[in-house]
Order: structure tokens, then sequence, then C-alpha cells
């Protein structure tokens, strides 16, 4: 599969190395290519270009971006790039302004949603922002079962296809409803961030299993 990543940073990096080990086809996009040559020497598969040509090139297209960047991202992308394609939302919206994380946004939106409106023509799942990036495709990793990663959108081909990627790679996945449930995902990934802080921020090796007996 063709993917692209808007979002250049750690979460961007790691997700693309681990999709071309995966055997994907990766465009990652930045303001800046050439900040990435040597990431993309060290990783066969991967090319970095223009936001906008991440998102002519994915099939699927990753979003990896701190949210205060989120929508200039996008705007970059050009919406008309998106249209139709399958937009993995993995932003959180956090504010850090008192040292502890919070959310950024009130409890009647989203990020999910506020993307989802920016680019209306997208099909966009919420997934992916629960877990910390070096384990994102690699949840077969964590001890104790298979983890859990809860998803949310309108488009329920979308939902089938990110759950079939989420699903090759070990994920359990639970479909809790549209995009508006992203108000239920984004403080899910606010108490895996919160216990990271509580241990000192040096220990992430943490996932959510949802059980049933």
């Amino acid at each position: 599969m063709r993917v692209g990543i808007i979002g250049s940073g750690m979460v961007g990096q790691t997700l693309a190395a681990d999709l071309v080990r995966l055997g994907h086809a990766v465009v990652t996009g930045t303001r800046g290519p050439g900040k990435l040559e040597a990431f993309v020497a060290e990783h066969s598969g991967v090319r970095a270009a223009s936001n906008a040509e991440a998102a002519a090139f994915g099939e699927m297209v990753l979003l990896a971006t701190n949210w205060e960047g989120t929508r200039e991202a996008l705007d970059l992308a050009g919406p008309g790039n998106l249209n139709g394609k399958v937009v993995v939302d993995i932003t959180n919206p956090l504010d850090f302004s008192t040292g502890r994380p919070a959310l950024a946004l009130s409890w009647n939106t989203s990020a999910g949603e506020q993307v989802q409106g920016w680019i209306p023509g997208a099909r966009v799942v919420k997934a992916l922002n629960t877990v910390t990036a070096d384990a994102m495709l690699k949840p077969r990793e964590f001890t104790g079962g298979e983890p859990d990663m809860f998803i949310a959108g309108n488009d329920a081909a979308a939902k089938g296809e990110v759950t079939q990627l989420l699903e090759s790679v070990g994920w359990g996945v639970v479909d809790l409803g549209d995009i508006t449930m992203s108000r239920l995902i984004e403080p899910l990934a606010l108490i895996w961030i919160t216990h990271g802080f509580n241990l000192g921020w040096t220990k992430r090796n943490h996932a959510f299993k949802l059980l049933n007996r």
C-alpha cells in the first residue's frame, strides 16, 4: 500500500520506518524535506517530500502532527489531495501549560471532529493515539495478551481498511462509532499519558485492553 504521512517528527518517522518494514511504500510530508535526508538514507522505501506530495501519494494518509500545527499542515497538504481517502487521525489535543497534560478542547468537540471538518472530502478515522509511537505498529511486543485499539469514524468502509491494517500487526480493534466518539478516545489517551507521567515518563510500555467474561 502507498502511505502518506503528514508530520515528520518522532511519531511520523517511527511510523514511516515501521511501515516500510511491513512492505509499504511511504512518503513523509514535511516543510523541509532536506532535514530528513539522514533518516531517508537509513530507511529504504521512505521518501521525504512536501505535505501536498505526501497527501497526493498516499492511498491511506496518517496524520501525525502536534495538535497546534495540525490545521496548517492540512492546509499545506491541500484538502483536494485528500478527497475520498482514508485519513487516520493520530493527533491528541493536549495543553501542557500547567506542566501536567490536559485536554486543550472542550468536551463538546474533539480533534477527530475538527479534522473531519477541515477536510470534509476525506474519510477520517480516529486511531493509534492511545499508545506510544514505537508500539503503534508493534502491538505484539506487549505482554499479557493482545492489546486493543479504539477507533471512530463516519465511514464504515474506511474503518474497515484501518481495522485490516491494525489487525494485521496484532491489534484487537474496538469500533466505538462515528467521529464524535473521538470525544471519548482522546481523554483515554490522556489517561495513557498521565500514567506515563506518574511513572516519571521513563516507562511507556503500557496499552489498553478491553476484557470480557
